[in-house]
């Protein structure tokens, strides 16, 4: 019974692997280089993201960029994180975020930066006393 049960998991493993070579072969034909598959990648790397997941919190990203203005890559590190969650998170955890994806971010810089993103409607704030929550806007 236990040697059945380890030849089905052996072979649904093999069937696996196929599948992840077959992705990776795919990817490859693709153009390496394409942003939002170094962005997807990034996601994953950084935050541990199921790879369907990295690429489209990549493709909200890459459709959000153009409205942060041109040359402001803190603002795109704060829309990469925030395309990174599934919610809301406080301007604290955004900051710990951008400082795993850029190396340094002041909670200070990050806040005034995403007020600036909340003018331009790329995200929305929520406040519950003294804790500011913020959420991409998706649909912007």
């Amino acid at each position: 019974m236990i040697e059945e049960r380890l030849r089905r998991i052996e072979g649904l493993l093999t069937m696996l692997l196929k599948r992840v070579e077959e992705i990776e072969r795919l990817v490859r034909e693709v153009d390496p280089q394409a942003p939002s598959i170094s962005l997807a990648g990034r996601f994953m790397l950084v935050f541990s993201m199921p790879a369907l997941r990295a690429l489209e919190a990549a493709s909200t990203v890459l459709k959000l960029i153009p409205r942060t203005g041109a040359g402001d890559e803190l603002a795109r590190t704060i829309i990469e994180a925030l395309a990174a969650t599934e919610g809301e998170v406080t301007i604290s955890e955004l900051t710990r975020m951008v400082r795993a994806l850029r190396g340094k971010a002041s909670r200070r810089v990050v806040a005034e930066r995403v007020r600036r993103l909340h003018s331009k409607g790329l995200v929305s704030l929520r406040r519950t006393g003294n804790r500011v929550y913020v959420k991409l806007v998706k649909e912007a």
